[in-house]
């Protein structure tokens, strides 16, 4: 054998049989199986794995609530961020082992590999203890320490990996590269159908730590040898900064909105989010596929760089806008079918759709611009630090303006302002001439702009039919219930028509996880100290439902509840098929606060449920109006829900009328005398409810208050009247009769 040819196997050996079971080194020779080192299989192969990860992600909304599942996409952020956290050596490989044939790549492979385990243990070494003390803050403790473990093992695994592309062993990079994929596929929600959230981290931790003692085992000598390490950080570290950077921003919005939202919103939020990373990763992965024809093709001068990198990303935008526009107008029917329970994340979907247009074309542009950049980590850090705080700043803006969709705005103003940034550090690299980089940044301007205005004047057009105005006050209709609240009358032995709870006895809504302990003020109902906290109180004919804190000497009293609160049903009263129902009412304004007025069935079963309004106290700028129907199946699945997402003036300035307008077939919802919402009847709403108003707080939906909340809080009611059709009074009568 030759001189050459010994250099090359050595060159290879660290990152063959050295790292891999003897049963892949058979497999490796064995004829049969030599397609798996084909470039097809892994290019063909990656994509179909990305897609059934990417169907992983998209399946735990099914199994997840929006509270739930928020927390899920926060544990994955932290699983990607600790898979990413190789400190640059996957870079540093693809610098130190191309076109070499020494012996010095067995030593840099086997430092490599050797440095990942102790990044590894040294990362764990000082987030775990730091979970121990300081966990269940925000995320639980055991679920955050499986996901920071399971990444580390992802990112010691991925290793070889690295090492296998650097050597160009193909055959190797494509087995172990798709074997580390399948993770995110069946583990994952295999984990996650087993034993929820802490199930699936708890299966990616065991997947990545039995693929990191088998393909990334450390080497025993060079473990006994110094590792240089400052050496080695000095090269890869600069290297890394861009890659880190551009993973820190991707994720960074969902722990924003985890700062501004509830629970329930940050899970809407997240979806939202997921769905567009979901669309950034495909693009990153065909950007790799092309950027380095692309790279070759733009080292001519800065006016044939500058024109061939405007071709390439107008290109890229005007593939982005056209999807941003399609997720306009399928956004709201896709979200209905496939995220049941998901449906307000609509509109952020949409304009997270639109920030994805300059986001994708940065994740086009960013491995160009990681290899022309003179000075990687600093460059890096610059971008990144104003992109976050221009993010963030949005986000918070954009959450006082339109909750979370005024969030996922943010992210789209953000993010052209990040891609302004950006080609102005390509102008200065000599990528683009300064004609050229104010002509791409038009494009992107004009591409949000043009989707905004898409996504808001759909948004504006009516949500009802041309008939749907004449069901909100029908004429000739009779009041066949009305209450004025020159008293309160509350349900007794002799009669009366509120009952102060719910007809079952219930006293808050654990399923919710409801924070208030609703008060029966009938003589003997409770105790005098929480009668005394006035949950109902009348003056100059309006109902105020209050909400005050229960001092803790109460709090057994209040079966261990912080708030005190009230609720008031006609269940014992009346009853009626169809109808058209209103309130005037004026909503509470303060974190945690959430008023309701809705119907329940007679015969008590849920769903169905109809949800006349709600109104969150941290958003009293959106009116949210929803029917529940489906089947109360007992293995937990959720019911089918038709909902909407009102963007109003702010409904806590003043009182405001809200209505139902309830008939065989349709549901028309209203506010002050204009129609706003319609959907049709679902089949099982064809039976007798009565009603139920009433003023919770926290919940995973509104979250809990915070130390600017007003307490006591009330919610002031004018009058609640029913009407009906002399029709439905009659066919009414006859079921009854029957």
């Amino acid at each position: 054998m030759s001189i050459a040819a010994d250099a090359e196997t050595l060159a290879l050996r660290p990152v063959t049989a050295n790292r891999l079971p003897p049963a892949f080194d058979r497999m490796r020779h064995a004829p049969h199986l030599q397609w798996l080192g084909r470039p097809f299989t892994y290019a063909f192969g990656a994509l179909i794995l990305t897609i059934l990860g990417s169907g992983a992600t998209l399946l735990a909304p099914r199994l997840l609530e929006p509270a739930a599942f928020g927390t899920f996409a926060l544990l994955t952020s932290l699983f990607t961020y600790a898979g990413r956290a190789d400190f640059g050596l996957s870079q540093l490989a693809d610098k130190q082992i191309p076109g070499r044939a020494d012996s010095d790549v067995l030593k840099a492979g086997l430092d490599i590999l050797n440095a990942l385990w102790l990044v590894g243990f040294v990362l764990l070494a000082l987030i775990l203890p730091l979970l121990a003390l300081f966990g269940d803050n925000a995320l639980p403790r055991f679920d955050t320490a499986l996901a920071i473990a399971g990444g580390i093992m992802a990112m010691i695994a991925n290793g070889p990996v690295t090492l296998f592309r650097a050597s160009s062993r193909l055959w190797e990079f494509t087995v172990v590269a798709l074997i580390l994929q399948l993770g995110m596929t069946v583990p994952r929600l295999a984990g996650l159908l087993a034993g929820g959230i802490t199930g699936s981290f708890a299966a990616l931790a065991a997947y990545y730590a039995l693929c990191a003692f088998l393909f990334a085992r450390p080497s025993p000598i060079r473990l006994r040898r110094r590792l240089p390490l400052l050496a080695m950080a000095r090269i890869a570290l600069p290297l890394f900064a861009f890659n880190l950077s551009w993973i820190l921003y991707l994720g960074a919005n969902r722990w924003v909105s985890a700062t501004l939202s509830s629970p329930h919103d940050l899970g809407l939020f997240s979806l939202s989010a997921s769905l567009a990373m979901i669309g950034l990763g495909l693009m990153s992965t065909v950007a790799q596929t092309r950027y380095p024809r692309f790279l070759a093709r733009i080292e001519a001068g800065a006016d044939a760089c500058s024109r061939e990198i405007e071709r390439e990303l107008f290109a890229v935008t005007a593939v982005l806008t056209l999807i941003a526009a399609a997720a306009v107008y399928l956004a709201g029917p896709v979200t209905a079918l496939i995220f049941p329970g998901y449906e307000d994340s609509t509109a952020s979907t949409v304009a997270l759709a639109a920030a994805c247009i300059p986001l994708g074309a940065m994740s086009w542009i960013t491995p160009m611009l990681v290899i022309r950049s003179l000075r990687p980590g600093i460059d890096a850090l610059l971008l990144t630090g104003a992109g976050l705080a221009v993010l963030a700043a949005a986000m918070a803006c954009g959450h006082a303006l339109a909750g979370i969709d005024g969030q996922a705005w943010g992210n789209a103003f953000a993010a052209l302002v990040l891609f302004t940034a950006m080609v102005k550090l390509m102008h200065g690299l000599g990528m683009t001439t300064g004609r050229g980089a104010v002509r791409i940044v038009t494009v992107q301007a004009v591409a949000i702009v043009f989707t905004a205005t898409l996504a808001f004047s759909h948004s504006a057009r009516a949500e009802v039919g041309p008939d749907a105005q004449g069901l909100v006050d029908p004429p000739h209709w009779k009041t066949i219930f009305e209450d004025d609240f020159s008293t309160l009358n509350l349900q007794s032995a002799t009669g009366g028509i509120w009952q102060p709870y719910y007809p079952d006895g219930n006293r808050s809504n654990g399923g919710n996880r409801e924070l208030q302990y609703y008060v029966d003020p009938r003589r003997g109902g409770d105790a005098p100290a929480l009668q005394a906290l006035e949950p109902y109180r009348l003056q100059d004919g309006v109902l105020a439902i209050r909400a005050s804190q229960v001092p803790e000497s109460l709090r057994a009293r209040s079966n261990g509840y912080a708030y005190a609160s009230g609720l008031l049903n006609n269940a014992g009263h009346m009853r009626f098929l169809y109808g058209s129902v209103q309130i005037r009412a004026k909503v509470p304004k303060g974190r945690g606060l959430w008023p309701a007025f809705w119907l329940l069935p007679q015969d008590r079963t849920w769903p169905p449920e109809l949800d006349v309004f709600e109104v969150l106290g941290h958003d009293t700028s959106s009116l949210h109006v929803t029917a529940h129907s489906g089947l109360n199946i007992p293995t937990g699945e959720k019911s089918a829900r038709t909902t909407g997402r009102i963007s109003t003036d702010d409904l806590s300035a003043d009182f405001h009328v809200y209505g139902l307008t309830w008939t065989r077939e349709r549901l028309v919802w209203s506010l002050d005398g204009r129609a706003v919402f319609e959907a049709a009847t679902p089949a099982d709403l064809h039976k007798p409810m009565f009603l139920v108003v009433n003023l919770a707080v926290g919940g995973d939906w509104p979250g809990a208050p915070d130390a600017r909340t007003p307490f006591p809080a009330a919610l002031l009611i004018d009058w609640i009247r029913v009407r009906q059709s002399d029709a439905d009074r009659s066919n009414e009568a006859k079921e009854a009769i029957q």
